[in-house]
């Protein structure tokens, strides 16, 4: 070949041109496999294709898995109706875990051996993509069927069977433990989450170790036993953990979707220990909707307790349902999700003594039927009723509750109830007994939050009787008066008209004249009219004090649907 331009040669040691050494056999390596592939994809070469992923399976895994799942993807139907384990191999590429650390998986695309595990594999491969399917499209019963069909179909499998598929189970485990859990079976959730974490560990499969300890961490935050959620955030590999003591940087990057769940439960607990600033950073730490979408209504109901404990619940309300109208319905009615914007709605609602929705999301929340609906929602209605003075109801709903459905977070609020109805009712040595041991079980698990149940006059009085000081107490009163200023009394002699309702519904989200006019289809004169009856029935002369008295009583515009 004949060069047009001049080329400058390296010199070697001894001032010789490269080109005047003896050439080697080899001047330019060979392409890579992963190139020779996308190079025959390119001439639409499917066979070639196929070939060159059938003889360099294993390695490709661990060095290419991303281009792989490109080509696979892109195989026509005729080659997937010609060989079926390319379909199978498409679902495992397409919800396998990408951890280069887990030994692959060679599928056998020949006919099965007597105790290959190829007919298993492919079967939990479309169980896997079908439950990951479902829980997207937010039908998480169907989805936690299936998981259900495919941990089946693995306890069923024989030792050889299973020598083979166990590199693979981590992640498989963690997408139907997954499915479990954003169905509202956590018992269920908890025990595939730890046999992913187990089978993690002996693969050496740090991602999904950290993925699965970090769900399991949430589970107990959620739960209330925050000793071994600790214990499980502390689990998780050092390389991705940064230390649970404190926020730290995950090796991961801040973008790697198996940190959310321990990133939220971390963010739990400081909320429960009344710690705001490390929840705050922990919060941080998550990567958010655009690398863990799934975990969208999670991340809502963690930040709605955050704003409760201390903050803005007003405009965590506005962004909560921001959320909510942005997605289908159906993401956001049933399972984990529907928990956690309910029990969301409640907090927020009674913190800002906002009774008629307080009464709204309690029934929503009644209305679910998982474990965490019924213990939420449990809760919520003894505070109800302890605030209301109707000791006697809440002491026999108490009292109704079976002690298998006795969570720690349940059993430390019964007894900061009955502490405070036997206080009401005269009886300060049980009073005091009662409040005892529930500092007890604060100090051990850390729950410093349920302090925040009693008023300061009911605090002092049992810290008296009962000789106990528990060391959070000034953080509790620091916060006490955060939430005085934010939870402000309901304006309950104003009636507003629902157009009125309506204009103020639009400056609480700053929308100017003109755009209210637009959205409302009405001219800007009338919305002028509109504005001077609002601020008269309000008090004021300006919009920028028509929003501090809504944002003070959410009661004026609950109902206009924020």
């Amino acid at each position: 070949m004949t060069d047009t331009a001049p080329v400058f040669l390296p010199m070697d040691g001894a001032g010789q041109r490269a080109h005047d050494r003896p050439r080697s056999r080899e001047l330019v390596p060979a392409p890579a496999p992963i190139e020779r592939i996308v190079e025959a994809q390119a001439r639409g070469d499917w066979e070639s294709v196929t070939q060159l992923l059938e003889q360099h399976w294993s390695s490709l895994l661990r060095t290419s898995r991303a281009a792989m799942r490109e080509v696979v993807n892109a195989l026509p139907d005729a080659v997937l109706e010609a060989k079926s384990r390319w379909a199978a191999a498409r679902q495992y590429l397409n919800f396998a875990p990408d951890d280069g650390r887990v030994r692959p998986a060679r599928f056998d695309f020949e006919a099965a051996q007597p105790n290959d595990a190829g007919e298993l594999i492919d079967d939990l491969a479309q169980f896997t993509g079908q439950t990951a399917h479902e829980r997207g499209q937010g039908h998480f019963q169907s989805a936690a069927t299936i998981a259900e069909t495919a941990i089946e179909a693995v306890k069923q499998a024989s030792p050889a069977e299973m020598k083979t598929l166990r590199p693979l189970l981590p992640g498989l485990r963690i997408q139907w433990a997954t499915s479990l859990l954003f169905a509202g079976d956590i018992r269920a959730a908890l025990t595939e989450f730890e046999a992913a974490y187990a089978d993690a560990v002996a693969f050496d499969s740090d991602r999904m170790a950290t993925a699965a300890a970090g769900s399991i961490a949430l589970i107990h935050s959620l739960t209330g036993d925050l000793v071994l959620a600790r214990s499980w955030l502390r689990r998780q590999p050092t390389a991705l953990n940064g230390g649970f003591e404190g926020p730290g940087e995950f090796d991961g990057g801040p973008g790697d979707a198996v940190t959310v769940m321990g990133a939220l439960a971390a963010a739990n607990i400081a909320i429960d220990e009344l710690n705001v600033e490390e929840a705050r950073a922990w919060l941080a730490k998550d990567p958010g909707d655009e690398v863990a979408p799934e975990q969208w209504a999670l991340r809502l109901g963690v930040a709605s307790r955050l704003e409760v404990l201390s903050g803005d619940p007003l405009a965590q309300s506005l962004r909560n349902r921001a959320a909510v109208r942005a997605r289908p319905a159906h993401l956001a009615e049933d399972g984990l999700n529907g928990w956690a914007l309910s029990f969301s709605d409640v907090g927020i609602r009674v913190a800002l003594r906002d009774v008629r929705g307080a009464t709204e999301a309690l029934a929503a929340l009644d209305a679910g039927d998982g474990e965490l609906h019924r213990q939420a929602a449990l809760i919520a209605r003894i505070w109800r009723l302890v605030r209301a003075g109707e000791h006697v109801q809440a002491v026999a709903v108490m009292e109704s509750v079976p002690t298998d459905e006795r969570s720690l977070r349940v059993g430390m609020e019964l007894l900061a109830a009955a502490a405070i109805i036997h206080l009401s009712a005269g009886a300060k040595a049980r009073a005091a007994e009662l409040f005892s041991t529930l500092t007890t079980m604060v100090a051990e698990q850390g729950f410093n939050g349920v302090l925040m149940r009693f008023s300061d006059e009911d605090y002092e009085a049992l810290c008296a009787s009962s000789g106990v000081r528990p060391e959070v107490r000034e953080a509790r009163r620091a916060l006490g008066g955060e939430l005085h200023t934010t939870a402000q009394a309901a304006v309950s002699d104003i009636r507003l008209t629902e157009r009125e309702r309506v204009v103020l519904r639009h400056l609480l989200q700053s929308r100017k004249l003109n755009d209210i006019a637009a959205i409302e289809h009405v001219s800007p004169n009338t919305v002028k009219s509109q504005l001077r009856t609002l601020f008269k029935k309000l008090g004021v002369s300006s919009r920028d004090d028509a929003i501090k008295v809504g944002r003070r009583n959410p009661g004026l515009w609950s109902d206009v649907g924020l």
